[in-house]
């Protein structure tokens, strides 16, 4: 976190995860959203542009991390 990187907002997920949604600090809207997890210590681009999908009420598409660290998109690892 050291170069700043611009919050897009949080969300907790099922599993009771807080996920912080983050701009690339150097790469902006370029490239994809990082998600992070604070409390876990963990952090992966999510495959997605935007946060609209991953923030959406249905929860199809809700980011999580396993115990492993690695990121799931929904059912998917990113």
């Amino acid at each position: 976190m050291e170069h700043n990187p611009t919050s897009y907002g949080k969300m907790m997920n099922d599993k009771g995860q807080v996920i912080e949604f983050y701009e690339h600090p150097i790469y902006g809207d370029e490239t994809e959203v990082i998600c992070v997890c604070h409390e876990l210590e963990l952090a992966e681009y999510s495959t997605f542009f935007e946060t609209d999908d991953m923030e959406a009420e249905h929860g199809e598409y809700q980011p999580w991390f396993d115990d492993n660290g690695k990121l799931y998109i929904g059912q998917f690892e990113a």
